[in-house]
């Protein structure tokens, strides 16, 4: 289990251009489940990026860290964010058909992660890991015969295999009916009770965030508004916001 402290993160686009990111300063403690909601274009999908460090230009960061059991990483070089992006951390996002290579089989794809923690056995336990899933019946099918939602669940295997410390996850459920989400939730539920990693949950829909997370953080503009258990929220306007739309989508 693994804490994770953003301090100060800020974001450009571009040396001269406008922050994106204004100075995100949050915690996750180990093993400790955190949603990150707001509106469209709050900034949220800019944090995983920079946290993961797939910025491409002219988007950069431009102050802070965001320190991993004494790892900050955001100062790591290429090879050692590749190493982190192991056992340390794994990122589920939305598009996760250009996660699959299309060429590969559900059990091959998933052995080849497997293979960098399991070695000889990897085969063997990407076969489990999809097992746990729901997909024994889907191993041996290529990424385009599934839906998004079994593409999710594969995704899920592999972190599965890799036992993660840190999962970020985001809006992994944006485009699926209500079946197909609650089975990618509970994908991740079970990776999560399974590794006891840590989760950032990066979400515009607070139902799905409420069913994996006891509290938030809010981000608005590019800056973090209020964070804390689902209640203590409701004071905060941006927050408010997003209430009162959950509640009108589900009437």
């Amino acid at each position: 289990m693994s804490r994770l402290t953003i301090e100060g993160l800020t974001v450009c686009a571009g040396s001269n251009g406008p922050a994106l990111l204004h100075d995100v300063s949050c915690a996750l403690e180990a093993g400790q489940r955190r949603a990150l909601v707001g509106r469209s274009g709050a900034g949220k999908s800019l944090i995983a990026t920079s946290l993961m460090r797939l910025l491409r230009p002219p988007l950069g960061v431009v102050g802070g860290k965001a320190v991993l059991d004494g790892v900050d990483l955001l100062s790591l070089d290429e090879r050692s964010m590749r190493a982190q992006r192991g056992p340390g951390l794994f990122l589920l996002f939305q598009g996760s058909g250009s996660a699959l290579n299309p060429c590969l089989t559900l059990r091959t794809a998933v052995g080849r992660a497997a293979e960098r923690r399991w070695k000889e056995a990897a085969n063997e336990r990407a076969e489990e890991a999809l097992a746990e899933v729901g997909l024994a019946d889907a191993m041996h099918r290529y990424p385009f015969e599934l839906s998004g939602g079994m593409r999710q669940r594969a995704l899920v295997a592999m972190a599965l295999t890799l036992e993660p410390r840190l999962l970020i996850a985001d809006e992994v459920t944006t485009g699926l009916d209500p079946v197909t989400q609650r089975e990618t939730l509970a994908s991740i539920d079970l990776l999560l009770e399974k590794t006891k990693a840590s989760l950032l949950f990066i979400t515009h829909d607070l139902r799905a965030a409420g069913a994996l997370c006891p509290d938030a953080i809010v981000l608005d503009g590019g800056r973090v508004v209020a964070e804390g258990a689902w209640e203590a929220l409701r004071d905060n306007a941006a927050a408010q916001e997003l209430f009162k739309a959950a509640r009108s989508l589900a009437s």
